[in-house]
């Protein structure tokens, strides 16, 4: 079959570009006679959504049309690499760049949000010969030998392609102001998402596009690829964001639902240019947990009870090769063979007595009602007793709030306990942008437990924290490192020019504007409250003057998990060059370097040089020698 796919590729590459038309839609209407239970689910699909505006007959022709298109555009893939962006200019006409150079003017990048409508693959070429800069997330495909080469088309014309899971790399790319490009238009029951109405029917929907909208500020624009006589139409919809008011969950939701509705409105108008075949309502709400983020699998709207597999993009360039060599292999490649015939759950892999080699491996814990709370799979592993050695393994584990997303490059399962050792290069970072490494993590699922006495790593956009040993839920809502911390904050949005004045903030001063914090330990993050406590010889080193305590509550920014303020207790002392103050209690603000003293203050202020009577600044406090303040509490929030 991927010779048949290699041959078709040489033939498109020495055609026309009119002429690769004829021969790919040729191509696609073959298919549309052969592959049966893809026709009919088209026609279910159509009928579902469409209901009585559509007869039968005009359902049937708007299939063949799909099939037709799809099989243009596989072909016009094949042709990518040899048009130049002179070509792709001529090629494509465009409504609404004027919105995406709005949006980068802005300065927070752009996610450029698109469905599998039309040739959804010229879009980022033609994208980047207009002088844009960007890259695509796309999850795998099921065929290796076809990813790699979407991957390099995309790569040849100066476009990354990001796997499904690379969360910091995209934000880093929206914040160095580029684009990202998206389609998050099918049901992927392993992504977090939401319910919105698609075509008058609930439809599980990825939330990722609002997510990172709402982590980086970058605007979503909805831009869709329309066939026009010889040539193509990119529309770019004006940008959507979520409402002001709203908070995380219902903007979520409501930014999902938006850029759905504009979806749909693109594929009522243009029905032929969709990808039909998905089953788009194969998940649906269960019916005891209505408005609960649970969903039942399984439920399809569907009728027919040939339940086929959804058509990948790789599956539709398998298709049109097969379709014109071999009539008979297209229906059993356009329905691949489900992952358990090479994967299987572990306690079918393994036994007490031999070792066994397996492809594939997967092993998932439901809870009570039965939804997915956590699921391990692997390239590969290898089993001798009751361990079970994984290679690459990926692990997901699931919260209503956020998803936890575990990678290294080997994990050790214990088959009696379910208890997990990752190794080499282990990571976790979650859906809203917390991320953590260590070399050697264990991992107790069922407990929602990870834990090592390793040297670890945490970081956010805006503050990274090294330490050694750490315990947390495997979310890390609750987290906590055990010794030897050391926190660094890079409060970018408040830099300033020069050195600092009396009465000037503290941190406003120096080239340098990191603010470090060190604890012997431990450090507590509780990110359901949004605190973080520093306990035992905390020392805050500030660009212009530093700051102990016995203890430090700091209390943190819920969207960019750096800190906002925080409160430092017992045995407070400040110093500032040859300056030093004392208090039972203080108040710093890291962003603009203030601290407020609490309690009885005691400053200590020694002449300097070219100054008959001495000062010091403390968050504004302006002292004469042996000057003793008392300064009101701070109201805390």
């Amino acid at each position: 079959m991927y010779l048949g796919f290699q041959g078709l590729r040489g033939v498109a590459q020495v055609l026309p570009f009119g002429a690769s038309r004829v021969v790919g839609g040729a191509l696609g209407l073959a298919a549309y006679g052969i592959l049966g239970a893809q026709r009919r689910l088209t026609e279910d699909h159509l009928a579902y959504a469409f209901g009585e505006s559509l007869t039968p007959s005009q359902r049937r022709r708007v299939a063949r049309r799909v099939f037709t298109n799809l099989g243009r555009s596989a072909v016009e893939w094949l042709q990518l690499p040899r048009l130049s962006s002179n070509d792709l200019q001529r090629l494509v006409a465009s409504d609404g760049v004027k919105h995406l150079r709005r949006a980068i003017k802005q300065g927070r990048g752009a996610i450029l949000l698109t469905a599998h409508f039309g040739n959804w693959e010229v879009i980022p070429p033609y994208i980047i010969s207009l002088g844009f800069k960007g890259g695509v997330l796309a999850r795998r495909l099921r065929y290796p030998e076809y990813e790699s080469f979407i991957v390099s088309m995309r790569g040849a014309k100066g476009i990354p392609t990001f796997t499904r899971g690379s969360l910091k790399e995209v934000a880093t790319l929206l914040r160095a102001n580029q684009i990202i490009g998206m389609l998050p238009d099918q049901d992927i029951d392993s992504v977090d998402g939401v319910f919105v109405n698609f075509f008058g029917h609930p439809a599980y929907t990825p939330i990722g596009p609002a997510a990172l909208s709402l982590m980086t500020g970058s605007p979503i624009l909805p831009c869709f690829l329309i066939r026009e006589g010889a040539g193509f139409r990119l529309v770019i919809e004006p940008p959507l964001s979520a409402p002001q008011a709203a908070d995380r969950t219902q903007a979520l939701t409501l930014l999902t639902q938006a850029w759905s509705a504009v979806i749909e409105s693109y594929v009522r108008r243009y029905p032929d240019h969709w990808v039909w075949m998905h089953r788009r309502w194969k998940t649906q709400p269960a019916q005891n947990a209505q408005g609960s983020g649970l969903r039942a699998q399984g439920i399809s709207p569907e009728p027919r009870a040939q339940n086929p597999q959804p058509l990948h993009p790789a599956v539709s360039l398998l298709l049109v090769a097969c379709c014109w060599l071999l009539a008979a292999a297209i229906g059993g490649c356009a329905k691949p063979a489900p992952p358990t015939s090479k994967t299987a759950p572990a306690t079918e892999q393994t036994t007490a007595e031999a070792d066994r080699q397996m492809s594939g491996f997967t092993l998932t814990g439901y809870e009570v009602d039965g939804t997915k709370r956590w699921e391990l799979e692997g390239t590969g592993a290898s089993a001798e007793r009751e361990i079970v050695t994984i290679r690459h393994p990926n692990a997901k584990s699931y919260d209503p709030e956020r998803t936890a997303y575990l990678t290294a490059s080997v994990a050790q399962v214990n088959q009696q306990n379910r208890h997990v050792r990752m190794e080499h290069e282990v990571t976790i970072h979650t859906s809203d942008g917390l991320w953590f490494a260590a070399p050697v993590l264990y991992w107790i699922p069922d407990q929602n437990q990870v834990a090592t006495d390793q040297p670890v790593r945490m970081e956010t956009d805006h503050m990274l924290v090294y330490g050694r040993g750490f315990r947390a839920l495997t979310q890390l809502k609750h987290a906590t490192i055990l010794e030897d911390v050391e926190l660094v904050l890079n409060p970018s949005d408040h830099e300033a020019q020069g050195a600092a004045a009396p009465g000037q903030p503290f941190a406003q001063a120096g080239a340098d504007k990191h603010v470090t914090i060190t604890c012997d330990g431990p450090l507590t993050f509780d990110y359901e409250n949004n605190i973080a406590t520093f306990e035992q010889r905390v020392h805050v080193k500030d660009p212009n003057g530093d700051l102990y305590s016995d203890k430090l509550i700091a209390y943190l920014n819920q969207a960019t998990h750096t800190i906002r303020y925080a409160e430092a207790i017992g045995r407070v002392r400040i110093e500032q060059h040859q300056n030093t103050a004392h208090s039972d209690r203080a108040v710093y603000e890291p962003a603009i370097g203030k601290i407020t003293l609490v309690g009885k203050p005691s400053l200590v202020v020694y002449p300097s040089e070219g100054h008959e009577t001495p000062t010091l600044a403390f968050g504004g406090l302006t002292t004469t020698p042996d000057a003793r303040i008392a300064a009101p509490a701070p109201e805390v929030h």
